[in-house]
């Protein structure tokens, strides 16, 4: 990975990497929740959408974030190793907030929160904290 002088793997990369890993702290403190990162990315995942027996709608959103977070990450790597280019981790989490928010609002037009509301708190906008 760029930056980190390990052997790649897919749980370095997406979760445990100190630099492009620690974007899953931001995110936790966004959506309000604490967890550790589990080993695997199928782990993470499940650990993500599923903890706490949160509802359906709740999930939902969770995995968006989760699929927005993720895609940022390979992004942001694949930007470091072939264009030289770093993005501060808070730039990375800022284009997550802002690329989960466009694809709720393209697939559920009719949520009823604003870009506002859901880069401050997206669980207290909808109501479903």
């Amino acid at each position: 990975m760029a930056g980190c002088d390990l052997v790649e793997s897919s749980s370095h990369l997406f979760l445990h990497c100190n630099i492009l890993g620690s974007v899953w702290h931001s995110i936790y403190s966004w959506i309000g929740v604490s967890v550790t990162n589990p080993f695997s990315v199928p782990d993470h995942f499940n650990q993500f959408s599923y903890s706490s027996g949160i509802g359906n709608k709740r999930r939902s959103l969770l995995q968006v974030i989760w699929y927005a977070t993720v895609w940022e990450i390979w992004k942001e790597r694949n930007s470091r190793l072939f264009k030289g280019s770093e993005s501060l981790v808070l730039q990375v989490v800022d284009r997550i907030k802002a690329i989960s928010y466009m694809w709720l609002k393209e697939k559920y037009i009719t949520l009823p929160f604003n870009f506002h509301g859901w880069w401050l708190s997206p669980f207290t906008i909808l109501g479903i904290g």
